[in-house]
């Protein structure tokens, strides 16, 4: 997205579906946008009042409450990485809620029995930030911060998961599962991962998805009803430094293999797993059944 809000760019290969949503959706741009305008505008300075250095008035940023979780346990790598990256961010609120172990590949399955009968440990990441380690799947961390730790976030965002989940793996990402999980129980969620490298990199998958979460922060924060924002956000980044650019595209019907070739000068191709192949970022906008939303929906929205 261009500015905070819902689908504002369409992308010129094919035409837009986004109906009222995206109508309102460039309305609460605009409005917001118009009121940073009237606020600098209508600002007096210091001068006015009798001297010193003009001022200009700034706008305020929402506070942004963000939980934290993935699938490859609260001590990995990724998710430190991703917390540490988001803590850049003002007004940004995190707590980090993830499995005690190594989860991967679970889907969004959970554990059976109340929730609240999980087993949980204050821990830390690896960089020290707080942390809540559930012994669970990755949907389980999600449902224990919300009806244990009576958590309401702006945003659930579950990663930077070690290996891209794309085209036909992403339903049985717990990554992703996590991230269908708090779309089920009204949550927006952004699901991250990172192209496999030795060493490991997770810069790009970080600030692709720091880059989506800025530009869509007013909008998570309240400018958009949570109806509108209720889809997972799937981000796939290669090991590419840098990338050759972000693309939306539907999830891959069949297993690419194609080795990733950061050189490429292949246009994007249909799909995440053939863009992903060619140096791309992709993302893909899901429900919380894993099907594509839309194809035609550009990023950033």
């Amino acid at each position: 997205m261009s500015a905070p809000g819902s689908r504002l760019c369409q992308n010129p290969r094919a035409p837009s579906t986004g109906g009222n949503r995206m109508r309102r959706t460039v309305t609460a741009t605009l409005s917001m946008l118009a009121l940073t305008a009237a606020l600098v505008a209508c600002g007096g300075s210091d001068e006015d009042a009798g001297g010193g250095t003009p001022t200009q008035p700034t706008a305020k940023l929402p506070t942004l409450d963000i939980l934290v979780t993935n699938d490859d346990g609260y001590a990995a790598p990724g998710i430190d990485a991703l917390v540490e990256r988001l803590r850049g961010l003002p007004g940004v609120e995190i707590t980090v809620v993830a499995p005690a172990t190594n989860q991967s590949g679970t889907s969004d399955r959970t554990t059976p029995g109340d929730v609240s009968a999980l087993t949980a440990a204050k821990v830390a990441t690896a960089s020290g930030f707080p942390a809540t380690a559930v012994t669970g799947f990755p949907a389980d961390s999600v449902n224990y911060a919300l009806d244990v730790l009576d958590l309401e976030p702006d945003l659930v965002v579950a990663g930077s998961n070690a290996g891209q989940n794309l085209g036909v793996v992403a339903p049985i990402s717990g990554t992703v599962g996590a991230a269908r999980t708090a779309v089920r129980r009204g949550y927006p969620a952004v699901a991250v991962s990172q192209g496999l490298a030795d060493p490991a990199d997770y810069g790009p998958s970080v600030d692709t998805a720091v880059a989506w979460i800025e530009r869509n922060r007013a909008a998570l924060a309240g400018s958009v009803e949570r109806s509108e924002l209720l889809e997972v956000v799937n981000v796939n980044a290669p090991a590419c430094s840098p990338v050759r650019g972000v693309i939306a595209v539907p999830l891959a019907s069949a297993p690419n293999a194609e080795p990733l070739d950061c050189a490429s000068t292949v246009p994007a191709g249909p799909d995440d797993a053939a863009s992903f192949a060619h140096g791309f970022a992709t993302v893909t906008f899901l429900t919380a059944d894993t099907q594509t939303v839309t194809s035609t929906t550009s990023w950033p929205r």
